[in-house]
């Protein structure tokens, strides 16, 4: 399982003006409040969707979806909850597809963890704005954008430690022809392309990879369409991650589902506080973003308190009303 990061902008859609504008408290207030026909209102196909805060934890999240009657009546809607349903969520045990999701409480970033049928941030996405509607807050939207940045050539050639090679042959060309024949022999109709992982026996693989480099920079037919490492720049400290020579690398941490020792929202937090790219790349998406709105937009400040949420009930009503009609 993968930690992934995203940025995220709240857009205005009568004016298009964009705000960078922190959710965390929203999700907080929405979680706390005591509105459970909204709570209890989100479906995708014969799924429910829900979204609740993980006990003893300030800002991380369940992002679930199920359609098991046996969980559905487990989950208290009378006071919305999953309590005590973590250790069976966390044991893969099929009852719902859960994600987790992570808020920074200073930044408008948020990390999503999602296994294999969980529901993906565009989902999540498409949920935060159905809420918006359904309480009176039509006229924004969220727009999530993955954290990523590409690798120049003077970027790897600088990584301290480099602990796996990634190179994308073409099947047709040079080195990737030769070895696809060497593999299978001549009959190989519909292979294009194949990657080869060259992993280390012990130490570091600093100095293969710049030969690499150098091979693609000198042979045109060398065969290699794209180049990457999983690498580090501080030989001491940070952790290793996949960089793609002049290619967007998204940035993301690996989460172990099954380790007994961490449960995944402890390792989400301590990825996302120990994660030394993710205020770079934060401010460079800042910086790049035209025209942003830093200041806090009074509409959406509202609903950082619960009390909001509660008075959205005529809203829900209304538009199930419009639904059936």
């Amino acid at each position: 399982m993968k930690l992934y990061y995203f940025a995220y902008i709240l857009r205005q859609v009568s004016t298009q003006e964009k705000y960078l504008h922190n959710i965390a408290d929203f999700a907080s207030a929405f979680h706390h409040s005591e509105n459970n026909s909204l709570k209890t209102s989100f479906k995708r196909g014969d799924d429910k969707l829900y979204l609740t805060k993980i006990d003893g934890y300030q800002n991380t999240f369940y992002f679930l979806k199920t359609s098991n009657d046996d969980l559905l009546k487990r989950i208290n809607e009378q006071d919305f909850s999953v309590t005590g349903m973590g250790d069976k969520l966390e044991s893969n045990e099929k009852m719902a597809f859960t994600s987790h999701i992570h808020f920074s409480t200073d930044q408008s970033v948020l990390a999503i963890a999602s296994g294999i049928g969980c529901p993906r941030f565009d989902i999540f996405a498409e949920y935060i704005n159905e809420l918006f509607i359904k309480v009176g807050l039509a006229d924004f939207e969220i727009e999530l954008i993955a954290l990523s940045s590409s690798a120049s050539k003077k970027d790897l050639l600088e990584m301290e430690v480099v602990n796996s090679i990634y190179v994308d042959v073409d099947a047709d060309e040079g080195i990737g022809k030769a070895l696809l024949k060497e593999l299978a022999g001549d009959n190989t109709p519909g292979v294009g392309s194949f990657r080869i992982i060259i992993e280390p026996t012990a130490g570091n693989m600093t100095q293969a990879l710049k030969s690499i480099i150098s091979r693609k920079e000198s042979n045109n037919t060398s065969g290699i369409i794209k180049l990457g490492a999983k690498a580090k720049h501080d030989e001491f400290k940070g952790q290793l991650m996949e960089y793609w020579l002049d290619n967007e690398s998204s940035l993301a941490d690996k989460i172990n589902p099954r380790t007994k020792r961490k449960n995944i929202a402890d390792q989400i937090g301590e990825k996302f506080d120990s994660n030394l790219q993710l205020s770079n790349l934060y401010k460079n998406f800042v910086d790049n973003q035209n025209n942003l709105i830093v200041a806090g937009k009074a509409d959406l400040l509202a609903y950082n308190n619960k009390s909001k949420f509660n008075e959205s009930t005529q809203l829900i009503e209304k538009n199930d009303e419009n639904s059936d009609s």
